[in-house]
């Protein structure tokens, strides 16, 4: 599934999140099965909820969702303040904007699975700073949290550092950076291992899109005003079974991140998925589906038998080829007729060019 294939499956849904927006629903992005697609699964069947990492959005995941939707209810989210969910709400407030830092993350989440899951157990998969939201999640709800899976999560760096406590004009300066094309494409390349396939322009306007929304620029100030997440310290009190994924490669995380886990968490399990840098979602998709739903089939003893921690198998590095030659063949025959689409229907986003 490419960007446009993603895009035009979001939908915008009202959530009732009165500690965030008092009075008026939060319109809320995600791609999922619609509500007749999802009552047709048991009631206590759990669902897969995909969160992305800082000022990204669900199209993220437009590599591992579609490999993960036809075996379990999957969601990718936009939690408040990133991504497609509105945001207008908080342009122009300035100083007198509410934070909107972990406390209005998790209010949000929990509100969506209420109003929108009913009340499921879930399988948070976090990527990178979604990994804390996720984990975070799990600590104060531990009774709604079934398993997690973290990708490259970031949960051993606390706060935002200096960011937090920015002049507001500074902190619009740094987020307006966040916008330009030179910064996108420096993520890029420090994000990949394979970066003459994957750090490339398509991928530069997929992660700039949701940049161009009404109130992107405020809610990010308010993200950064709120100090960020601090997880480090609460690792050792998750009781989720947990699976982490690693990219070998990855240049924006040091590796002696991934190695504390087995210790500092002990009902997680570690996989490195090889050849691969801080985004596996996006640049091993095949691997990382095959590893999520091996373990939710059989939780963590599935990989109770491996003498090593399993990394990407030649099988799954076959797989990713022929996964990267469809992508960058959609991504040329986009290109050659010059399609300029961005469709959210209900979002009301109209005209963004794609390729």
């Amino acid at each position: 599934m490419d960007a446009r294939a993603m895009a035009e499956r979001l939908v915008r849904a009202p959530v009732d999140v009165p500690s965030v927006r008092l009075g008026e629903p939060l319109m809320t992005a995600f791609a999922g099965p619609t509500d007749a697609e999802l009552a047709a699964y048991p009631p206590d069947a759990p669902v897969v909820v995909c969160l992305h990492s800082f000022d990204s959005s669900c199209l993220e995941f437009r590599r591992l969702y579609p490999l993960l939707a036809p075996h379990a209810p999957t969601y990718a989210l936009d939690l408040v303040g990133w991504g497609f969910t509105d945001h207008a709400w908080l342009q122009g407030a300035g100083d007198n904007a509410q934070s909107i830092g972990p406390d209005a993350k998790r209010a949000h989440l929990r509100a969506f699975v209420k109003q929108r899951l009913g009340g499921r157990k879930l399988i948070l998969i976090g990527a990178s700073v979604g990994g804390a939201i996720a984990m975070d999640f799990a600590l104060t709800y531990p009774e709604m949290v079934s398993k997690l899976v973290l990708l490259d999560p970031q949960v051993f760096i606390d706060g935002l550092g200096p960011m937090a406590t920015l002049p507001r004009r500074l902190a619009e300066l740094g987020v307006k950076l966040l916008q330009t094309e030179w910064l996108r494409n420096q993520a890029g390349v420090a994000a990949y291992f394979d970066k003459p396939q994957y750090a490339t322009k398509d991928a530069v306007r997929v992660g700039r899109l949701h940049t161009f929304l009404p109130g992107w620029l405020d809610a990010n100030v308010a993200f950064m005003r709120s100090g960020g997440y601090s997880m480090s310290r609460r690792i050792r009190d998750v009781r989720a079974d947990t699976l982490v994924l690693w990219g070998r490669d990855d240049e924006i995380l040091e590796g002696t991140f991934a190695e504390r886990f087995p210790a500092e968490l002990p009902t997680s399990r570690l996989v490195y998925v090889e050849r691969c840098g801080h985004t596996p979602h996006l640049e091993s998709a095949p691997f990382v589906a095959e590893q999520v739903l091996r373990f939710l089939r059989d939780g963590l003893t599935a990989f109770d038998a491996d003498e090593d921690p399993p990394s990407g198998s030649d099988e799954g590095l076959e797989l990713a080829a022929v996964d990267e030659l469809l992508e960058a063949a959609a991504v040329a025959m986009e290109a050659a007729a010059a399609v300029r689409v961005w469709r959210l229907d209900r979002a009301g986003v109209a005209g963004l060019p794609l390729a």
